[in-house]
């Protein structure tokens, strides 16, 4: 295993909307498979208050409990690389377009997530179609940029080799070529029933989970490994051999 380093990759907790059950096997998930490379996948907040088509009770509430249950989950991670998903992005974007006070809030909580970051030696990717994707070997990790029944194979189709998150699903989807072009959704860590979703079948499809593997050092390629709850009993295969 010496030409190998072990990833984790985890998306989607969305703050104070996290599943405990599920963070709890994923951080004792982390003790044994020790990843060499953490990287969070983006919607570490929810900041629902910020969304552009927030309800009048949604602008009232505090971020206070979400923001701080974002901060202590990074802190316990440890990443190495956070890509900010849509749902973080909007305090980017409050702070660039919002008005004055509020803006200046904004300012004042990216200087101290970008602090914090640092003191872990994390390196933080926008959201972005071409500057938030982050390459280890010949595989790339995405928060992902569509949505419905189709994301992932849209994904595919663009990216080629990634793991995303974003749709909350695990799903996969392999486009035909000459180098691997698998595309995989690895779940979510938040709640499954959330308000937003609460009368929308479609969420239905959503499923707790989180992605880990290898990454050749010499030639990039790469295996992964999916860990996900089945009827509330976590599958995770865990052994890597090399014969």
């Amino acid at each position: 295993m010496t030409k190998y380093k072990r990833f984790i990759v985890a998306s989607d907790v969305h703050g104070d909307q996290l599943d405990p059950e599920a963070n709890r096997v994923l951080f004792k998930f982390i003790e044994r498979w020790k990843p060499e490379i953490r990287i969070m996948a983006g919607d570490l907040w929810d900041f629902r208050p910020l969304r552009g088509k927030a309800t009048d009770d949604e602008k009232r509430e505090s971020m206070k409990a979400d923001y701080e249950a974002g901060m202590e989950w990074l802190e316990e991670f440890q990443p190495h690389h956070f890509l900010r998903g849509n749902h973080d992005e909007r305090l980017w974007e409050l702070a660039a377009h919002g008005d004055g006070v509020r803006a200046d809030y904004a300012n004042q909580v990216i200087d101290e997530i970008t602090k914090n970051l640092a003191k872990m030696n994390c390196r933080m990717l926008p959201y972005h179609k071409r500057d938030g994707i982050l390459r280890i070997g010949s595989l790339k990790v995405i928060h992902g940029f569509h949505a419905g029944m189709h994301a992932v194979k849209q994904s595919a189709l663009i990216y080629g080799a990634c793991l995303m998150g974003h749709v909350h699903t695990i799903d996969e989807c392999s486009i035909p070529g000459l180098e691997r072009r698998t595309a995989r959704a690895i779940g979510c860590l938040c709640s499954l029933d959330m308000d937003y979703n609460s009368r929308v079948p479609s969420s239905l499809r959503h499923a707790h989970g989180f992605a880990f593997g290898v990454i050749n050092q010499k030639t990039g390629d790469y295996h992964v490994f999916q860990a996900e709850s089945v009827n509330n009993e976590w599958v995770i295969p865990s052994d890597v051999i090399i014969l």
